[in-house]
Formats: C-alpha cells, structure tokens, sequence
C-alpha cells in the first residue's frame, strides 16, 4: 500500500498540472500589465479555490462509488447527472458524513487559501527573471502532465504496473481518471430483461469433465503481426507466402476460419490474454473500462507455480504493451530496451523478428518451469523493411507486404527450429495465431468479415491434442479457455462467456466482431448483423466464400436463435463493462 500510494504521487502531480494549467497559461500573458497585479491575486485565490478543492472533494466522494464498480470514476459517470441531481437530497442524507466532511474540505481549503493571500505581498521582478520563471514553469508543468521523461505521457494504465496490478485503484486518483480518458459513451442495453432470459438465449456451454490433475505444461502463445489467412496458399488464398506456417499447421489443431475479434493490435491483447472482444470504438485498454476487474491469463496460472513473461520487439511502451501485460498478470517483459544488440534494429520500428525470436527462446529457457510466454512479433508491419541479408533472398510480392510476411515465416520457422532442441519444447502448447489483418490483395478478402479473417493453430509436439483442419468458427477470445482447458484448471469462473476451448468440437461456435457500426455474429455458415443505429434492420446472410465450408452436413442455423444469441453477446459486454459485472456471466454462471 505504501509503495502504491508513493507511485501515486505521480500521478498526483500530473493530475495538479492539468488543473491548473489554464491558469498558469493566463498568467505568462497578464504578469506583465502592473494593472492586473491584484486582479491577478483574486484570480488565483478564485480558480486554486474552486478547482483544486472540488478536485480533491471528487476524488473523496468517489469512495462512495468504487465499491460498487471495482474503478476510478471516468467520463462515464457524467452520463448519471440527471440521476444524481434527482437523488440528490436523498443521497446527502444517506451520505451525511461524507456531505459534512466535503464541506469542512472547501472550509479548510478557504481558510488556508485566504491566509496565503493575506500573507502574500506583491513582488515586481524585473523581465528577465520573470521569462526565466515562466520557462521553468513550463517546463515543469509539461514533464508533470507527462508523469516523467519516458517516451509517451502516463495513463491510468500505468497505474496498474507497479506495485500490484491489484493496487492500480490506489495509485490513480479520480481528477486524473477524469482528465485523461475519454468516455466511449457506451448505451445500456436492453434486449432482454432478466438474467435467466439472457442465459437461454446463449449456446450451451460444454460442460467439462472431471480430471485427475492439473496439466502443469508450458504454454507459449505467438502473436505474429498481420498474418492475414489470404496469405496461405490455396484452398484459403490465391499464392502461399507463409511456407513454413502452412507445413506447420498440417501438424496443428488449424482453424481456417479464425476471427480477429478487432482491427488493430491494441485491441487483439486483450481479446488473446483476456478473452475481450472489441466492441467500441476506442480500444478497452484506453477507454474508461480499463480499471474493470478482468482476469488476465498471467493472473490465472500464478498461482499454479507459472512464471511469466511476455516479449514484444518494439521499443518499450508501444501501444502500451508492457503495461498492459503487466495488467494482465505476466511478470517481465522483453522489449526493444532488454535486447542486448541495437544493430538489430530496424530503423524505424524495433527488432527484426529473426534475432529477436532466438533471444526469446533464451530467455525462455532462463524461466522457471512450468512458464508461460506471449510473445508478439514485428517485422511484418511497415515501413516494410528487411535485414540487408534477405533483401537478395526473398522474392518481391505483388505488394511490400509480401515481402515481410515471407521474412517473418522465415524466423517463424529458424524459431521452431531452435525451440526444438530445448528440453522444455515436447512439453509446451503453441498458440499460433494473428493480431489482426493487413493489406488485402485478394479481393475477396476484401470484405468487412474478410479482414478479420486470421488463422489460428494450436500446436503440441507431443501430439497431445487432436490435430487437422477443424470449419468450426473460432476467435482469439477462444485462446484463454482453451488454455485453461489445456491445463486442466479448476478456473471456469475466470473466463468470459465471449470464449469457448477449441479443444472442444463445436460446429455451433461463435465469433463476435464490431465492423460498420454494427455487431456481427458468425456463427454455422451464418452471419448475423446488428446495426448499431437502431432503425436500420436486421441482416442475415451467409459467410463470404473466404470461409471453408466443412465437408460433413452442419446443423442448420435457427436465424432467430442466432440473433438472441448475438443480442445477448452485445448486452453482456455492454452492461458489463458499464456495471464491472462482466464476470457474472463467466462459464461457470452461464452453464
């Protein structure tokens, strides 16, 4: 608690900088007009008074409300206004001694401001001191809102690194919260009326079986960047750029129909390590719902004797990623600062991919036993660039991208290659799949389900899952209840009802995505569209052609069933993250 309440003032000091930065801004203009000297002592009385004090009066009054959300308020609590002006006076009485001592903190705070002003005489400096003043305050004032020299200004996700993601709470504060995120003004939804209504209109879960022991094996789950499933070779795209992947998944559980669950690499993390589709516009790592109680995969295997660790190439702090992992319960991270040799840089972006993977694996054989790793490669992401060795070597593709994507299965493939002599390797789950699409030259991907079209492919070298080619529908908010199920743990209240294991056969599964303002579900052959504006209508229709139609006769789809079900998707996700109530709708509840 002290460690958090220290790292807190960090935030603290950003938060009072951006208070307070209108008025330092007003005065660099009026501290040179001699007129305005005591005008400008009243406005600072004024501002200090009715600013800083209510400030410290929100962040005291959201005690009353954390409780029942788990978070720091955010933007989102503006759009309760109406309902707490009409509650107001009921709320003040029972809220009395929070009511008495907000007023004795706008007491204190006038009394203290008034002694300050009564002691503080005016003092004429001439102009050069004065221009030195206001460059160091503005110096300070910037690095303050920026929470320090680091390369990109704090945010409330910052908060949860150190000392405890489960402190991040204690860290922050609510002004800060307030100030530095912008509320995605997510809707409540209302489809349906009861809980038990809710739960019907969800696919049965499948229940697990009874097992003897946990299944303490490794786990390493590899987020290639931009691998789009049009670049495997017929029967999914039109030319194979990714060789070694495809020999690879012929030995896999390989699902041709896996769904990214958003568009952009922040969103996939929390859908791979959470189980979190992206439903909003704005990212959940940087909308107000960040600080919701969310069980990350690093959290879940802790207690099972698991060390952690997560490796992305890129400089450190790119899209948050450290401290989004962090958040999510792994315990180091490995960026482009822990890389022992920068002339593997690539320029622009990071380290490429090839000598970044075989460092990975040494730091992995470093690791307690058993692990778990992510990691997240870079190379195939512009500016498109190559180590000076393969530029000769690789064949140019019909657009840059190509190129890349070749590169990166080449150290895809050398990583595998030196995985497989390390004594930990036979006994290590693979969870291969994408962040998200890219460029599309394939038309037909070129669709709004099409670029979420990823592969996805569990490997065991030991074979101690079945392989092939399964049609079902998967997504990466499936990974965190495969990998459960993989191991074994008792921990079906920890996984979101948007997942389901691919250990499992289930020709009913689901994708959920958000693409043109509206919901999609995918689900047997189908898709079901829910527009976001409510006077547009529903669509149904069947899956693009860059779906692979299984060779047995399905189940046919229930439209109807489909559309509840989609219904009942969106009113979990919505509701939950608005109430921190996601997890009431975890397996174990919904079963």
């Amino acid at each position: 608690m002290l460690l958090a309440m220290w790292h807190g003032v960090r935030f603290d000091l950003s938060a009072i900088a951006l208070l307070n930065a209108p008025l330092l801004l007003f005065l660099f203009v009026s501290i040179w007009f001699r007129v305005l000297f005591k005008a400008n002592m009243v406005l600072v009385f004024c501002y200090l008074f009715v600013v800083n004090a209510l400030a410290v009066v929100i962040n005291f009054v959201d005690t009353i409300y954390f409780p029942y959300t788990g978070r720091r308020s955010g933007m989102e609590v503006f759009s309760m206004a109406n309902d707490v002006v009409s509650q107001l006076p009921e709320l003040i009485v029972v809220y009395w001694g929070y009511a008495v001592a907000s007023a004795l903190i706008l007491i204190a705070y006038y009394w203290f401001f008034l002694q300050i002003k009564s002691r503080c005489p005016l003092v004429f400096s001439n102009k050069f001191f004065a221009l030195l003043l206001c460059f160091t305050l503005f110096i300070v004032f910037v690095v303050a809102i920026r929470g320090g020299f680091q390369s990109k200004p704090i945010r409330a996700l910052n908060a949860y690194s150190y000392p405890s993601s489960s402190l991040g709470a204690v860290v922050l504060n609510t002004p800060f919260a307030l100030l530095k995120e912008d509320a995605d003004h997510l809707d409540r939804a209302a489809y349906f009326s009861s809980y038990d209504d809710i739960k019907a209109s969800l696919r049965p879960e499948m229940q697990r079986e009874d097992v003897a022991a946990i299944n303490n094996h490794n786990v390493v789950i590899l987020i290639l960047e931009s691998f789009g499933l049009e670049y495997f070779g017929p029967p999914y795209g039109m030319h194979s750029y990714v060789p070694f992947l495809e020999e690879l998944s012929k030995k896999s559980r390989f699902f041709p129909n896996g769904i990214a669950n958003g568009r952009r690499s922040i969103e996939a993390v929390p859908s791979i390590l959470v189980g979190i589709p992206s439903l909003m516009s704005e990212a959940f790592m940087r909308s107000p719902y960040q600080s919701n109680t969310v069980h990350g995969l690093g959290q879940i295997v802790k207690p099972y004797g698991y060390s952690t660790a997560f490796f992305h190439g890129a400089k450190n702090g790119s899209m948050y990623f450290d401290e989004t992992t962090y958040r999510f319960g792994f315990d180091r991270y490995f960026g482009l600062n822990e890389y022992p040799d920068s002339s593997d840089f690539d320029g622009q972006w990071g380290i490429f991919d090839e000598p970044f993977l075989q460092f990975t694996i040494n730091e992995i054989d470093k690791m307690p036993k058993p692990f778990m790793a992510g990691i997240f490669t870079i190379s195939s992401h512009p500016p498109y660039t190559l180590p000076e060795q393969y530029k000769d070597r690789i064949k140019e593709g019909a657009i840059p991208m190509h190129s890349v994507i070749q590169y990166s299965d080449i150290a895809l493939k050398r990583f595998f290659e030196e995985a497989s002599k390390q004594e930990w390797y036979k006994d290590t789950l693979f969870v291969i799949t994408a962040d998200h699409t890219s460029d599309n030259f394939d038309s037909r991907f070129a669709t709004s389900l099409g670029r979420h079209q990823i592969p996805i492919i569990l490997y065991q070298p030991n074979q101690e899952i079945d392989s092939g080619i399964v049609t079902d529908i998967a997504q990466q908010t499936d990974i965190p209840a495969t990998i459960i199920d993989y191991l074994n743990l008792p921990e079906n209240d920890k996984i979101l009802p948007f997942g389901r294991s691919l250990l499992k056969n289930d020709v009913r599964s689901d994708a959920i995505i958000k693409e043109d303002d509206s919901y999609w579900l995918l689900s047997q052959g189908k898709y079901v569209k829910l527009s976001m504006r409510e006077s547009e209508m529903i669509e149904t229709g069947d899956l693009p052609v860059t779906f692979v139609q299984p060779a047995d006769k399905q189940e046919s789809a229930n439209l109807d069933k489909l559309e509840k079900r989609l219904k009942a998707y969106v009113q979990i996700y919505t509701n939950g993250l608005i109430d921190n109530s996601l997890y009431d709708f975890s397996s174990n509840n919904t079963q």
